[in-house]
């Protein structure tokens, strides 16, 4: 279940109304003002999204990349879109950035004026609907005051977007960069959630494989002890590592539970929904031979968050022009530097993930063996578990490094969409 809505709201005591009801109703649809100007982007759930900007409120995807959103199934590259459409925060900002006239929109002067034109014709039409019933007898009353009072509200909300981009740049205001961080930053933080379940998985399945051969051990203890081979206190020791066991097992359990309710919460699931979430796919090396951090600093000192902020700061409450100059600067560094760093560190995991492709192939092989002679009566129950359990081991490791290359990358990549942490600005 989605919180998300999929019929558009209407200023009506918080009651949903479709569409096609309003004029009927007397009412103004504000989101109706966005129609002539700004295209959807997702017709299940009725979000516009900005169509002459680069820079969009809300992406569209295609019909088979929506129809995917709305099953019971998560993949790593529906994170994006599951966060424009179903993340709570960025829906509360979003509605803010969409109903709020004025600088707050977010919309560029453009934008707002065409939006007023809009507002205006929709009003010369509701005059001319109220002339048409202004005499017809079978028409209510009240159904002429609605078209008359809606007719007013349009124009004065028109006379709102004109006054409000008037002196307002062709570039738009800061709520649309706000938005994007809002999605980049929800992004990011629901790609590592799930690549974090993916290792919690793997150390569940590991926990349950220790518990299955603690079990297995404490019953052959016990058959020992009753043939006179083990004693008592060397029982308590194997039933003390069973115990041990089962509470890990316990833990594994819980940690994997709170990672999922945490994960599907901020992409839109109730807490305690069952989706199926597939596994992150393996990195895709041929895109790392594309990054050059000398080359790609100008668009990460460019696009950082917080270098934006500080050039935008006047320079009186940055302490000054050469402080603020200074500030610019030491951060400009310090963006070299760390993608310099985060370079190098993605290359060392680069390295890790292909000696751990050439291990995990050969414990492949080993776990093939193990199955065959499994089959053939060729092992005990506990042998089995052991090249089980070495199977497993070599598989997280494996996923591990391919986890962690694929963080790397992403924060690289990320980096040069401005999410690079270098501090606040300084006022030194």
């Amino acid at each position: 279940m989605r919180f998300c809505d999929e019929i558009v709201m209407l200023i009506d005591g918080g009651k949903p109304m479709r569409r096609n009801k309003w004029k009927k109703a007397g009412l103004i649809m504000f989101s109706a003002v966005f129609m002539g100007s700004l295209s959807i982007a997702a017709a299940d759930t009725g979000i516009p999204a900005l169509a002459a900007t680069k820079d969009v409120a809300v992406t569209e995807y295609d019909e088979a990349a929506l129809e995917k959103f709305k099953d019971n199934t998560l993949e790593y590259w529906e994170l994006p879109g599951l966060i424009e459409r179903y993340n709570t925060d960025y829906q509360n900002q979003l509605q803010k950035y969409y109903y709020n006239p004025g600088g707050s929109t977010g919309l560029t002067k453009d934008q707002m004026l065409a939006m007023a034109a809009d507002l205006r014709a929709e009003a010369d039409e509701m005059e001319r609907d109220a002339n048409d019933v202004q005499y017809d007898e079978t028409v209510s009353r009240d159904v002429y005051k609605g078209y008359k009072a809606n007719m007013h509200a349009l124009r004065a909300y028109a006379q709102q977007l004109e006054d409000a981009a008037k002196g307002k740049g062709a570039g738009g205001s800061s709520a649309l960069r706000g938005l994007r961080i809002t999605r980049n930053e929800k992004t990011k933080t629901a790609r590592e959630a799930m690549r974090t379940y993916e290792t919690l998985k793997d150390q569940y399945e590991i926990a349950l494989l220790n518990q299955e051969i603690a079990k297995q051990n404490y019953e052959a203890a016990l058959k020992k002890k009753d043939l006179g081979m083990m004693s008592k206190e060397d029982v308590l020791t194997v039933e003390d590592a069973l115990n041990s066991a089962n509470g890990s097992a316990l833990q594994a359990a819980s940690g994997l539970n709170t990672q999922k309710q945490t994960l599907i919460t901020m992409l839109g699931w109730d807490y305690n929904a069952d989706p199926e979430i597939a596994k992150v796919p393996e990195p895709d090396l041929s895109v790392i031979a594309s990054f050059d951090p000398k080359k790609d600093e100008a668009k990460a000192i460019e696009m950082n968050y917080t270098l934006y902020d500080t050039r935008m700061t006047s320079s009186k409450s940055a302490g000054g022009v050469i402080t603020k100059a200074r500030n610019i600067k030491d951060q400009e560094d310090s963006v070299r530097s760390s993608l310099d760093l985060m370079y190098k560190d993605l290359k060392q995991k680069q390295k890790a993930y292909e000696a751990s492709e050439t291990l995990y192939e050969a414990a492949k092989a080993d776990k093939a063996a193990a199955d065959r002679k499994n089959e053939l009566g060729m092992l005990s129950r506990q042998e089995y578990l052991q090249a089980e359990s070495a199977w497993l081991s070599s598989e997280a490791s494996h996923t591990a490094a391919k986890l962690d290359l694929t963080g790397a990358i992403e924060n690289y990549q990320w980096a040069l969409e401005g999410l690079l942490d270098i501090g606040s600005s300084s006022q030194s």
